[in-house]
């Protein structure tokens, strides 16, 4: 079963996000829909952009999932650790 994950990502300084999860949607139809209301809220409205790709951008994306299956970090991960 697939379904559809509608977030906003905005850009607050140096490549820092603030990503907004927004929903899960049966259809990416009702994703779009929800994208289209919420773009005319405060904040969406100054981002309204559907991105489309991988690259850095602010505003919407809608991501197809698959119900029951692990979908990324399926190798762990690791910690870089910071220098002051």
């Amino acid at each position: 079963m697939k379904v559809y994950k509608l977030e906003h990502v905005h850009i607050l300084y140096d490549d820092v996000e603030d990503t907004k999860f927004l929903g899960i949607f049966s259809t990416k139809e009702k994703a779009e829909d929800a994208m289209k209301i919420l773009a005319k809220q405060p904040g969406f409205k100054d981002f309204p952009k559907l991105i489309d790709g991988d690259d850095i951008e602010e505003g919407f994306y809608i991501t197809e999932e698959v119900v029951d299956e692990i979908s990324g970090w399926k190798e762990g991960f690791t910690t870089v650790k910071w220098r002051e």
